[in-house]
């Protein structure tokens, strides 16, 4: 075995233990939505690849904007607005 091959191998167990460890790894979401309803005590409906989701907003949102939200630690029961964009 010669040296490159060795550079080879190494490089593709490294691969393999940074895939493996990152795996299951929780990490925040944020994507895009559109307001599409309003809930009380500081939440309201959001759609999402045509699914409805419900939102913490602590911003006033209304109707049809566009807004960014996020999963923390991909949990999409803890959804939150971060911002809503101007249009």
């Amino acid at each position: 075995m010669n040296l490159q091959d060795v550079y080879k191998k190494l490089a593709e167990d490294i691969s393999y233990l940074v895939t493996a460890a990152t795996e299951n790894l929780k990490y925040d979401r944020t994507f895009r939505a559109q307001v599409i309803g309003t809930v009380k005590d500081g939440k309201c409906t959001i759609s999402y690849k045509n699914k409805t989701y419900t939102a913490r907003c602590r911003n006033p949102v209304s109707l049809n904007d566009a807004v960014w939200v996020c999963a923390p630690c991909n949990d999409w029961n803890s959804l939150y607005i971060q911002l809503s964009e101007i249009n």
